[in-house]
């Protein structure tokens, strides 16, 4: 869309979200990104095959993606503030 000129001439772009700590007709800012953020990696999960009679001398992908993805969730929906963005700009 942007490429397609939707955007042009833009100068800003605002967005609304309820926020229940807010009293009903008060509008609330801060500067900079706030709320939702997304972004992008990829992951690569090996495994290793086994025998139904042997469960612990496989290596489960299947059980260790769903643990990573649960842990991921919880990691931003539990353990931070969702105030504050998440982000980072910085590459290890």
């Amino acid at each position: 869309m942007i490429k397609e000129g939707a955007l042009s001439g833009a100068e800003a772009i605002f967005a609304m979200h309820v926020d229940y700590t807010i009293p009903t007709g008060i509008i609330a800012t801060l500067a900079g990104p706030m709320m939702a953020a997304a972004g992008f990696f990829a992951a690569r999960i090996h495994g290793k095959g086994g025998h139904a009679a042997e469960p612990h001398n496989s290596v489960d992908p299947i059980l260790a993606a769903s643990s990573i993805v649960l842990a991921l969730q919880q990691l931003i929906s539990r353990e931070l503030d969702p105030l504050l963005s998440q982000c980072s700009t910085s590459v290890p």
